[in-house]
């Protein structure tokens, strides 16, 4: 469900820890920790507050694009690309947040987890696509080995994969006509 500003107030205790000082509590424990499991587990948090619109400016605030974009420039564990890619997922709706994956080179990252074998991650990856070419940003992402890619999933017994990979190329060939 997405919050309003005043349900995020109502729902903080007096003296409790408000919205963006919670997230940046998560990201310097994201920086700070020396533990996978605590690493993974903050990841997957983030991811999810990136559901919600409302977090948008607080999540581009404290850094926690910037969190995601490392793990993908730097991470080779399935988990935690998984939940890098979970939480662009959620947030590439946003203008501000597509101009910043592209402004710090996440889409090319991006591009490479279309040959993932982890089909949570190569679905949350389509869908980014999706979302992309939707957006002002969709030069950045039309290029022909980006589209053959896409095109061969179609023919992948994951339905959900599949599917994503069939509306991604409607939506290019709906603009490719005149």
């Amino acid at each position: 469900m997405f919050s309003s500003k005043t349900q995020l107030k109502k729902r903080t205790p007096e003296n409790g820890t408000d919205r963006e000082s919670y997230l940046s509590l998560l990201v310097d424990e994201y920086i700070n920790s020396s533990s996978f499991d605590a690493k993974q587990q903050v990841l997957a948090n983030l991811a999810n507050f990136a559901y919600d619109p409302i977090n948008y400016g607080f999540i581009r605030n404290v850094g926690v694009l910037d969190i995601f974009i490392h793990v993908l420039k730097n991470e080779n564990n399935g988990k935690l690309l998984h939940f890098a890619t979970a939480g662009i997922c959620n947030l590439c709706i946003d203008p501000e947040n597509v101009d910043y994956l592209v402004n710090n080179g996440a889409i090319e990252r991006i591009s490479i987890l279309l040959n993932s074998n982890h089909e949570e991650t190569l679905a949350d990856v389509i869908t980014i696509f999706i979302y992309l070419y939707d957006s002002h940003a969709k030069d950045k992402i039309h290029d022909i080995k980006t589209v053959n890619t896409i095109e061969a999933l179609i023919k992948s017994e994951n339905q959900i994969i599949s599917n994503l990979a069939s509306i991604f190329l409607e939506n290019i060939k709906k603009v490719s006509k005149p």
